[in-house]
């Protein structure tokens, strides 16, 4: 008896994981596809950072993407991608750096961190949250990348439009980075140049090329 009882308790177990996992995927999923759908967006972002000694520093930035492109403002660099290229300014320094993209599975940049799950992760659904205002699903990934900088992140994923709006990276001494979708403008079009580094209104005074 008591062993048909361990074995009852070990497959309810297994089917509410199952379940946990399902419903993750159908919320990542969809929200995957509402952002596909877009042509491009532009988001303004906070990004807070835990230095395990109860400190804390907060950083704002702004990102457009258009699918594979997208060009980030942060910290005092521009960092434009046109999809094979990528350039890295440093404003006050006007240093340009120019490189081949090349995307790796377990690297988040905005252009891929609403798919970023479909590879190397392991997800669940943690439960129902209010995010800044807004109801969420939480959404668990669990990497299974040993190299990965991560173990997991925390995805807030809106109930009623499926935008992220915001999510913790969290290190393997348990400190999260945490960004938050400050501003959000979905359905964007941006011109063809738009994510090409253009020396016009950005000087540059020490050039870097280090593409093959």
């Amino acid at each position: 008896m008591k062993r048909i009882l361990i074995a009852c308790l070990f497959i309810l177990g297994a089917s509410v994981a199952y379940g946990q996992g399902a419903d993750a995927k159908a919320i990542l999923d969809k929200m995957s596809e509402t952002y596909k759908a877009m042509p491009g967006f532009e988001i303004s972002f906070t990004q807070k950072l835990e230095s395990g000694l109860d400190a804390e520093e907060t950083y704002s930035g702004e990102a457009s993407v258009s699918k594979e492109k997208f060009l980030v403002k942060f910290q005092g660099q521009f960092i434009y991608c046109n999809g094979p290229v990528l350039w890295t300014y440093l404003v006050e320094d006007k240093e340009l750096t120019i490189s081949n993209f090349e995307p790796d599975e377990q690297a988040i940049n905005p252009a891929n961190i609403y798919d970023i799950y479909k590879e190397g992760f392991d997800f669940e659904l943690v439960g129902k949250d209010n995010y800044e205002g807004a109801a969420v699903n939480v959404v668990k990934l669990l990497s299974t990348d040993p190299d990965s900088d991560f173990t997991t992140i925390l995805m807030y994923i809106g109930e009623e439009d499926s935008y992220l709006k915001g999510w913790d990276l969290i290190d393997y001494d348990d400190i999260p980075t945490s960004f938050t979708v400050t501003k959000f403008t979905p359905n964007k079009s941006f011109a063809d140049n738009f994510f090409e580094f253009d020396s016009t209104n950005n000087p540059v005074e020490i050039r870097t090329d280090l593409r093959n």
